[in-house]
């Protein structure tokens, strides 16, 4: 079911939205907490606003039409902003690692661990949600903005579970004989979350570069591609195609000779791979 771009944006202005009010809380709760690891979260959701808005700014773009500068319109508005989110991701998973490092060299860090369980059940629960909408409109229309929106809130997400995992845990040993532990718990849960998921942006990362010079779909797409394309024409099983953030380009030169019109072929191309989320560009060269 195609999702129509006006839902789109309705969905990634959601996640800006939810990113706000996540980011505002985390900050908050971090600091009056005194959780390095709270204060991470929060500054996770304080990019992931940031992200949003770039990912609405590469979504109006690549909607704008084609003209006499942009003649083939602004394709790449979407790898360099998926690009740009990986980038930033890393970053702040970097820096964190760092300072959880250094927090538990000197001695660990002290968090009041029960209200820290109370902070971390409405955010895990606030997270899912967001991530649960986005993996919905994700099905309905798997563009490149939204898997990217998408795998940003499954790591807030999951980092956010983590987290409340661990104060539960750092809550039951401050009441055992080993109380003297707790303070390592929150640099540990931080460098066990931004360990864990540093690969994500990597991912990201790797994949749009892929599309900025417009790379071969990934491997499962591309063989979902060929099966569909090879029940119209053999021949366009084994064309030459690249892919830029929704849009397939698609060599077609092979069908040059074929009972074909360049125009017929388009259509039906384009109607053999619908359902894919992708708009489709076929070129020939006679």
């Amino acid at each position: 079911m195609k999702l129509p771009q006006n839902k789109e944006k309705r969905a990634l202005m959601i996640s800006a939205l939810s990113a706000a009010l996540f980011a505002t809380a985390g900050l908050l709760a971090g600091a009056f907490l005194g959780s390095q690891v709270i204060l991470f979260d929060g500054a996770y959701s304080l990019l992931s606003l940031g992200l949003s808005l770039l990912s609405l700014g590469a979504l109006r773009l690549v909607s704008q039409p084609a003209d006499a500068d942009f003649p083939f319109g602004r394709l790449l508005a979407e790898p360099l902003a998926i690009a740009v989110k990986g980038l930033i991701i890393l970053l702040v998973c970097l820096v964190s690692l760092v300072s959880a490092s250094h927090a538990l060299m000197t001695g660990g860090r002290e968090v009041a661990a029960d209200m820290a369980l109370l902070f971390g059940i409405v955010n895990v629960a606030g997270c899912a949600l967001t991530w649960h909408y986005l993996a919905r409109c994700h099905r309905a229309e798997p563009t490149a903005l939204l898997a990217a929106e998408r795998r940003q809130w499954q790591m807030d997400t999951v980092i956010s579970a983590a987290v409340l995992m661990g104060f539960g845990i750092t809550a039951l040993v401050a009441r055992s004989p080993a109380a003297h532990l707790a303070v390592y718990a929150d640099p540990l849960m931080l460098i066990a979350a931004a360990g864990y998921f540093i690969r994500v942006p990597l991912c990201m990362v790797r994949d749009a570069w892929r599309e900025i010079f417009v790379g071969s779909p990934a491997p499962e797409l591309a063989a979902d591609i060929r099966a569909r394309l090879a029940q119209l024409d053999p021949l366009l099983a084994d064309a030459p195609m690249g892919k830029v953030g929704s849009h397939l380009i698609l060599d077609a030169s092979k069908m040059a000779s074929s009972r074909f019109e360049l125009r017929q072929l388009r259509r039906e191309i384009r109607r053999q791979l619908q359902g894919q989320g992708l708009t489709v560009s076929v070129v020939m060269h006679r």
